[in-house]
């Protein structure tokens, strides 16, 4: 644990979180069997970035895979100590952490990419992504798309449960493609309240690509979510986009990632 990492958004909001959210990355389970599951053998070894409350980590810690979580909120963590138990958990950005190349899958679920902000940012977390993996290991990630900021934010919400009530907005700005999610959680003993604001970027999907070739990933796969389908290379109609792709396996020569900028193409 880094005790220099500053506060993340995401501490105000973890006890509500593991609460109300933190079991909907299992949603994610049908996509990574259907995907994943096919190229890997059991046992293999996964890091889960930005693992939240460690719902995910913690079931495929007990489906036989070895885990490693990753994340950069300290609250979110102390849950996933027990969501996720014995699954080795690591407080740090992912914009910025060094790992050996060790994993055999990176995975990131639950648009959690989307809350990097800027193309350089996030190529910068691929390349971290990267370095960690073994050669020919893989990263499967999902993005929220423009169609689900459309289709499911703009909006507000209420949720009141047994000791709380948290009143929330989300907002999506599309011509910066920025969305905005606020919140109020007032804690009925003790009448404490807690402000939350957490912000995402609606990444285009050629500059998602450029952005994994530039740091060295290829044979990069697309399949977009449109109701219960994962459909290939279908990101239009998509309301989540799922990206999978490879590190290179080592050849005889040394492979150098290209040091161009990714494209703004989407």
């Amino acid at each position: 644990m880094n005790a220099e990492l500053p506060p993340s958004s995401y501490d105000g909001v973890a006890d509500v979180y593991d609460l109300h959210w933190g079991t909907a990355s299992f949603l994610w389970l049908r996509a990574f069997g259907l995907l994943v599951l096919p190229q890997i053998a059991r046992g293999a070894r996964i890091l889960d970035l930005c693992c939240g409350t460690g719902r995910l980590a913690g079931e495929l810690s007990r489906r036989g895979f070895t885990l490693v979580g990753l994340d950069g909120s300290r609250e979110m963590l102390r849950h996933g100590r027990t969501n996720a138990p014995g699954v080795p958990l690591v407080e740090a950005d992912a914009r910025r952490f060094g790992m050996r190349p060790t994993f055999d899958v990176v995975l990131s679920t639950f648009d959690s990419l989307n809350h990097i902000l800027t193309l350089g940012e996030l190529q910068s977390a691929f390349r971290c992504v990267h370095d960690c993996l073994r050669p020919g290991g893989l990263f499967f990630f999902d993005l929220n798309t423009e169609l689900g900021y459309l289709k499911h934010w703009n909006e507000s919400s209420e949720i009141v449960g047994d000791d709380h009530t948290m009143k929330a907005t989300a907002l999506y700005d599309r011509r910066r493609r920025l969305g905005l999610f606020r919140a109020t959680i007032e804690q009925r003993a003790g009448a404490q309240v807690e402000e939350v604001e957490l912000r995402q970027r609606c990444h285009a999907s050629g500059d998602v690509i450029s952005a994994l070739e530039a740091v060295g990933f290829t044979d990069t796969e697309t399949f977009g979510l449109e109701q219960e389908a994962i459909v290939p290379d279908c990101l239009d109609s998509a309301e989540r986009a799922f990206y999978l792709c490879r590190r290179p396996a080592a050849t005889a020569g040394s492979f150098r990632p290209s040091t161009r900028r990714a494209s703004k193409g989407g």
